[in-house]
């Protein structure tokens, strides 16, 4: 499309009636009158050649064209909203910034649920637009601004990435109560003759219970690699499969949860961010809330201070 000819204030015209579904509510929300609202759209239809909502009981339901534009437009105002609000202050109860961030670990799926009910209370205009990207991919991401948080295991380098511990996740071996072994003493021996699950974010490798039969002397080849836990859960509990999982994952499923029989590091999860970004107040904030998350889950003591990964 060639932006020239299009008025691009329309935009967030399209963005409001397409959300609220109602010209009216779009008015007021834009702080702009109904005949206003009504005379942009008609313009967005004459460019599109499309009608882009039509009428639904007391209101408007977008076309099948308007829910194709919708993706594009809406992550064009993100990031013009993102970029022209002052970096030198930062007011989480009147923003409207998109943070980016990435998340591959378990301590991930405590943290973002918890993060959603903060910022409905403190920042409700502030979104997260959360993604899964490979880890060889986090700092190149930090780098260029198109990511601006990454949690993650605590072995990410990189020279430019600083990071800070969020919370420790121990794994236990997970069972459904009808298991023949739910109501035994887990041994090492007994462990490594169950069937296995296996939880992974990748297509290929050696997983996290493979890596630790071989440490063993042992071999483990799990019966299903899912990429989380929640199916994971779900087929044990129907199924007579192990799973080592996360225990603030799994405690409240209603499973057998029993204590890995070895010694076994605990993981941490690690936040990351870019140096160049590191005085942004907005990010600041954000890292401040996800660490005061953090310490609530773990109900212990503040993490060490912030390093700089070398």
């Amino acid at each position: 499309m060639n932006l020239r000819s299009i008025d691009l204030n329309l935009l967030p015209v399209l963005e409001a009636v397409y959300d609220e579904r109602s010209l009216t509510r779009a008015s007021e929300i834009l702080r702009i009158t109904q005949p206003a609202v009504s005379n942009a759209l008609s313009r967005l239809r004459t460019h599109f050649e499309d009608p882009l909502f039509v009428r639904e009981g007391r209101g408007v339901k977008p076309t099948a064209m308007a829910e194709a534009l919708m993706p594009a437009v809406r992550e064009a105002l993100d990031r013009l909203r993102s970029g022209l609000e002052p970096r030198s202050v930062f007011e989480p109860s009147r923003s409207t910034r998109v943070f980016n961030l990435s998340a591959r670990d378990a301590g991930a799926f405590l943290i973002a649920p918890a993060l959603a009910a903060r910022l409905e209370q403190v920042a409700p205009g502030v979104r997260i637009s959360w993604s899964q990207l490979n880890r060889s991919a986090v700092g190149a991401e930090l780098t260029t601004g198109r990511l601006d948080l990454a949690i993650d295991v605590a072995d990410l380098l990189g020279m430019d990435m600083e990071r800070e511990p969020l919370l420790k996740t121990p794994y236990v071996s997970v069972l459904s109560p009808s298991h023949p072994q739910a109501d035994q003493a887990l041994t090492p021996e007994n462990f490594f003759e169950l069937r296995h699950i296996t939880v992974s974010s990748r297509r290929e490798g050696r997983s996290l219970i493979e890596e630790l039969a071989r440490a063993h002397g042992r071999r483990i080849t799990p019966v299903h690699r899912l990429p989380n836990h929640m199916p994971a859960l779900e087929m044990v509990r129907h199924t007579q499969f192990a799973l080592v999982a996360p225990r603030q994952i799994v405690e409240h499923a209603g499973l057998v949860l029993q204590d890995l029989p070895f010694d076994f590091p605990v993981p941490e999860s690690t936040l990351y961010w870019h140096r160049e970004y590191a005085g942004d107040p907005a990010l600041t904030w954000l890292r401040g809330l996800i660490r005061e998350i953090s310490r609530e889950l773990a109900g212990s003591a503040a993490p060490a201070a912030p390093v700089a990964a070398s």
